[in-house]
């Protein structure tokens, strides 16, 4: 089981699903859903469909970029570094 943490979204996948997950990204033809919703009042254009009916997840173009980059099961033992995390860190 994979249980994969993005933005404020967590997905709990089978190897099957999570390489299936993988695929499904990789086919998403950006420019085409950009154009799609060019004149939506959402900053977010690219959807990602769900089995729930009534929920869709919509991302941009980086966000989609980097779930991309975060599924990529080709080399398992990719190291990220810092600056590679888009995250708001809060010191207390």
């Amino acid at each position: 089981m994979y249980q994969l943490l993005f933005n404020n979204l967590t997905f709990d996948l089978s190897s099957v699903e999570m390489t299936s997950f993988a695929n499904y990204l990789d086919q998403i033809d950006i420019d085409y859903w950009e154009t799609e919703y060019k004149y939506s009042i959402y900053e977010k254009k690219i959807p990602i469909p769900t089995l729930q009916s009534n929920f869709i997840i919509l991302l941009n173009r980086k966000e989609l970029e980097e779930l991309r980059y975060l599924v990529d099961c080709i080399n398992e033992y990719k190291i990220l570094k810092p600056f590679e995390i888009n995250y708001l860190m809060v010191s207390n």
